[in-house]
């Protein structure tokens, strides 16, 4: 096994046979004290091996091993520099050992020298061509980078030369899945599972390949296969939490969150999960959710960050910022980020845009347009990526993750930048203190009880926090449905991740008191038969037959999304957790949303959209308030019809559209921000 091998990917063979022979003969005491030395290095006796290995080097000073286990010494101690500069003389010493390019190629990922990695692993791979390891590792490193073309083509021929090998599937199933060819990325990690039975590896990422598709509920075997095969595997616990939540069973998800914790502390992955989840059911309290952020933000920014000026110098120059969001390309942050880089003041600001994902599409093309400087840091390690920020001279850094899927919160406790701010992709305390500033509005996050359950201060724009950007291919208005079929649809096109058992209860209650009314659900995840029944059940449970429920597959294509409105007379909001996206969308397409708001932002942001409308009278106070106006609402066709042809209209002439006054508003927080003294 290598002695690097800890920094290897997942997939990479650790019963590699490779050579590990010196250049030149050991004499019998050279060849005795490498072997007290390599005993040493077993035991974990590094300042005896180190000894050692240097009284090798005494006697010879191109003893290859010698200088390689040194290197892996090195590696324990943290000292890359070290480690790289002494593999090299080991290669140069015996320079055919795959073995030791392998480790080279290893060290220089970690340093984020991917295109020397890539040579390393190239040479390891010539020099060993019947190993599979090398080849997995080159795969990895090509698509880590962002080479996909190229990653595809050695996964493919590694697939074709090892085709009963399980992790040449996984490899090409992973990269399959990061180009958006989920189809065939579920293939290649069923083909996996089938030939390795016990590899937990395979069964996790055939679930989450499945989660991905939409079919949760199909998801939870092989979840439960990998927790039976690895029960110590914090992975393992994760996925299968990660797959309970996109079935709406939120404790359940919590609870096995939690278990993926109580296996690594440190894991960051179960934490995210566990931060996130709790967000969509109201069985925690603001209280509750803020305590866990605290508590993450202590475990997880201990990192020094490197010195700043308290407050930039921008003199003379344009205000430089930096966005960093995983979710810049079709997506929902990137369509909330699209009008304020649109219509920016390009005098006075300069806008980095740092893209931590491989996945790019029209949308990505279009926000490289509006901003000045365009940079692809997946393959970014934090300190690189912390490292590459403070080069670029940010004056402002903003986050635009939190804690979702593909988050760089490690950076910023780099302090990469003077200011640092998260906004729009999390609706909460990010917990960690190294952010400054969170950017809100008064609806939203009103001031006083808000304040207290955020480690950043509030920063509010004085109108909305989010400005919207119809689509233009949106299909024209029409008449409400009740017209055509003579009774209410009621509708949620929201992630079904966000109808909770809370949520159920409200609308059961609503369809009880409209007679003949029907709802619409339309969902990611509902490509699943098993979820869409799931839910059935839930309404069974709650009184209300399943005649009276449609479930709905998604559309890819968004006009046809955008048509699917026609077939709803009122857009239900879920509770706690609102819509974003998917009320603007409703609005915009006619159809009026019934909201309930809470006391935490992800239960206010209906709040904040309807009253950018000036529709208050949407907004209910208590859950009764919320049945009533909603069955008041489905009792009057005529203000329904008022509503459905006048709110696009209301929409396209309000603060939530209009991008010139929301980035001028913006920008004018960022000058509060540059202002304002930063700890």
């Amino acid at each position: 096994m290598s002695l690097f091998s800890k920094l290897r990917t997942k997939n990479v063979d650790p019963n590699l046979d490779e050579k590990t022979g010196t250049a030149t003969a050991s004499p019998p005491a050279v060849a005795a004290l490498m072997r007290e030395a390599n005993a040493l290095f077993r035991a974990g006796r590094f300042e005896d091996a180190r000894f050692a290995l240097q009284r090798v080097l005494e006697r010879n000073p191109r003893h290859a091993q010698a200088l390689y286990t040194l290197g892996g010494i090195a590696l324990n101690d943290g000292d890359l520099g070290s480690a790289l500069g002494l593999v090299r003389m080991a290669i140069e010493a015996d320079p055919t050992n795959a073995e030791f390019h392998v480790s080279l190629a290893t060290v220089f990922r970690a340093v984020g020298q991917f295109d020397d990695a890539i040579r390393s692993f190239e040479t390891a791979t010539r020099l060993r061509p019947d190993a599979v390891g090398p080849h997995l590792a080159l795969t990895a490193t090509l698509r880590d980078s962002g080479r996909l073309d190229e990653a595809e083509v050695v996964a493919s021929k590694l697939v074709a030369r090892w085709p009963s090998d399980s992790n040449a599937h996984i490899e090409l199933g992973i990269l399959l899945q990061q180009r958006g060819r989920l189809i065939e990325a579920e293939q290649a990690f069923w083909q996996a599972a089938g030939l390795a039975p016990e590899s937990a590896a395979a069964h996790i990422n055939l679930a989450m390949a499945r989660r991905d598709r939409g079919y949760p509920a199909e998801a939870e075997a092989p979840a439960r296969e990998a927790v039976k095969i690895a029960p110590r595997m914090p992975e393992a616990w994760f996925t299968l939490g990660s797959v309970l939540l996109a079935q709406s069973r939120h404790a359940e998800a919590v609870e096995q969150f939690r278990a993926s914790i109580a296996l690594q502390p440190d894991y960051e992955d179960g934490w995210s999960g566990l931060l996130f989840a709790m967000h969509y059911s109201d069985q925690w309290s603001a209280a509750e959710i803020y305590e866990k952020h605290v508590e993450w933000g202590k475990r997880f920014a201990p990192v020094a960050g490197q010195p700043t000026n308290a407050t930039p110098r921008v003199s003379g120059r344009r205000v430089r910022i930096g966005y960093l969001s995983g979710d810049l390309y079709q997506h929902p942050v990137a369509h909330f980020l699209e009008a304020p880089l649109r219509h920016r003041d390009r005098g006075r600001f300069e806008v980095y845009c740092y893209h931590a994902s491989t996945r790019e599409d029209a949308v990505s093309t279009r926000l490289r347009g509006y901003s000045d400087h365009w940079r692809p840091v997946a393959h970014l390690s934090d300190d690189a990526l912390a490292s590459a920020i403070r080069d670029d001279g940010i004056d402002i850094l903003v986050e635009l993750s939190g804690h979702t899927k593909g988050q760089r919160l490690q950076v910023l406790v780099r302090r990469p930048a003077p200011v640092q701010v998260t906004y729009l992709g999390y609706p909460n305390t990010t917990g960690l203190a190294q952010i400054d500033f969170r950017i809100t509005d008064a609806r939203a996050d009103p001031p006083g009880e808000s304040d207290k359950w955020h480690v950043e201060r509030l920063i509010r724009l004085p109108e909305t926090f989010l400005c919207y950007t119809p689509a233009g291919a949106s299909p024209e208005l029409q008449v409400s449905p009740l017209s055509r079929k003579g009774h209410i649809t009621f509708g949620s096109f929201n992630n079904c991740v966000k109808i909770n058992a809370t949520t159920i209860a409200l609308w059961a209650r609503i369809l009880s008191v409209v007679p003949r009314s029907k709802l619409l659900i339309k969902s990611w995840g509902l490509l699943d038969p098993g979820l869409g029944l799931m839910f059935l059940e839930r309404f069974r449970a709650a009184g209300i037959a399943p005649d009276r429920i449609q479930v709905a597959r998604p559309t890819a294509d968004h006009k046809a999304h955008m048509d699917s409105y026609r077939e709803v007379d009122i857009a239900l909001d879920t509770f706690p957790y609102h819509g974003t996206t998917t009320t603007l969308d409703a609005l915009w397409m006619g159809t009026p949303v019934v909201t309930l708001a809470g006391d935490r932002h992800l239960s206010r942001v209906g709040v904040s959209i309807l009253s950018a409308l000036a529709l208050d009278e949407l907004i209910a106070q208590t859950p009764q308030d919320y049945v009533n106006k909603a069955a008041e609402l489905a009792g009057d066709p005529s203000r329904l019809a008022g509503l459905r042809a006048t709110l696009r209209e209301r929409v396209a002439n309000s603060p939530l559209t209009n991008g010139p006054r929301f980035a001028a508003a913006l920008e004018g927080a960022y000058c509060e921000m540059l202002a304002k003294p930063v700890a």
